[in-house]
């Protein structure tokens, strides 16, 4: 998936799970995307792997300017 900040004009590429997680961000808090997410992917793949996978696709949104949250951007 491609998206676009008119913003900061850029073309940003997607990975799938960045995307799902794209998807989710409705204006939720964290908490409540981290677990619809993990609905979407109960079984799927364990525990840790689903974590890590959600905060890396949460981080390049955030570094990217995709969504926005409350905690600060890591560089």
């Amino acid at each position: 998936m491609l998206a676009y900040t008119p913003h900061k004009p850029a073309i940003h590429y997607l990975n799938p799970v960045a995307w799902v997680v794209t998807e989710l961000c409705d204006g939720s808090s964290g908490s409540q995307i981290y677990a619809m997410f993990e609905q979407l992917n109960k079984g799927r793949i364990s525990e840790p792997e689903l974590k890590e996978a959600f905060e890396s696709a949460m981080d390049q949104l955030v570094r990217g300017g995709l969504v926005t949250t409350n905690r600060p951007a890591r560089p």
